[in-house]
C-alpha cells in the first residue's frame, strides 16, 4: 500500500486494479474474520459516511471483486 492505496497485479489475466483508500480498507478487511457488517462499520467511521452506504459500498466493491475472479464470496 502507498498512502493508503493498493495495487491488485493479476498476472493470469495481465490486469492491474488500482484501489483507492475505501477500496485498500474493504480488500484488506475482507479476510475471512470480518463480515460485511464489520466492514461497513469500520468504513463508516473512518469516512464519516452512513452504514447504509457503507454497506451498499461494500457489498458493490465485493462482488465487482467477485465478477472480475478477484475474490470468492461466502455466505454465512
Amino acid at each position: 500500500m502507498i498512502d493508503g492505496e493498493a495495487v491488485l497485479i493479476l498476472a493470469d489475466a495481465s490486469q492491474i486494479n488500482v484501489l483507492n483508500q475505501v477500496g485498500s480498507l474493504i480488500y484488506e478487511l475482507s479476510d475471512g474474520q470480518h463480515s460485511v457488517a464489520d466492514i461497513a462499520s469500520q468504513l463508516a467511521a473512518r469516512f464519516d459516511v452512513s452504514y447504509a452506504q457503507a454497506e451498499s459500498d461494500t457489498l458493490e466493491f465485493l462482488h465487482g471483486l467477485e465478477t472480475q475472479s478477484i475474490m470468492i464470496l461466502e455466505t454465512r
